[in-house]
């Protein structure tokens, strides 16, 4: 089990090695806080190619050692919010510090009921992680398919003066098959009860 674990965080750290070759950072990028990236976020994006937009609202905020991020998606196909074939999804994923400074890895929600284990990839588990590079949060998520062959989701919010740009490209076995891109502003609270 805990040859496993070392083998996971090995293949993560690679992985994350691997990325950056492929996504250099620009040389006059630091490495920002994680703190830079708490607030909400709203704006939209479109799927590269076609006509499939998303409506998105993203909070990040903290927890012990880390933070979560919460995403709610509108999809729709073409521009009208208001049409049948409007589809809505949520989800919140947590990640607390590693050993290694800006690599994150997925909270393990403890349960009395429940073995703690790693995940299984051969099963079917996802290897996740999350990492800061530059002014730009990734999370990372890897399967590897029933045939052998591998998926890998990379999701980027990369800060900017309005608020985040964000991207997210899924490959299959290395070669892109889906990008999704979009502009997000940061909200200020609203105060007015009205």
């Amino acid at each position: 089990m805990i040859a496993e674990r070392k083998i996971l965080r090995a293949l993560a750290a690679g992985l994350t090695g691997l990325l950056l070759l492929v996504f250099p950072a620009r040389a006059d990028d630091r490495d920002v806080a994680v703190e830079d990236f708490f607030g909400a976020y709203v704006g939209d994006a479109v799927i590269k190619g076609t006509m499939q937009f998303r409506d998105i609202i993203v909070n990040i905020e903290p927890i012990r050692n880390g933070f979560s991020i919460y995403t709610s998606t509108v999809i729709r196909t073409g521009p009208k919010r208001a049409a049948s074939d409007v589809k809505w999804r949520a989800e919140t994923q947590s990640f607390v510090q590693t050993d290694v400074p800006n690599v994150y890895e997925p909270m393990i929600r403890k349960s009395m009921f429940s073995e703690k284990r790693d995940p299984n990839l051969m099963a079917g588990d996802t290897l996740a992680w999350a990492s800061i590079r530059g002014h730009t949060l990734g999370v990372y998520a890897m399967n590897v398919l029933k045939d052998g062959h591998y998926e890998l989701r990379v999701f980027e919010r990369t800060l900017t003066d309005l608020g985040m740009d964000m991207s997210f490209i899924r490959y299959n076995d290395g070669m892109p098959v889906r990008e999704l891109n979009g502009k997000l502003a940061r909200t200020k609270k609203d105060d007015d009860e009205n």
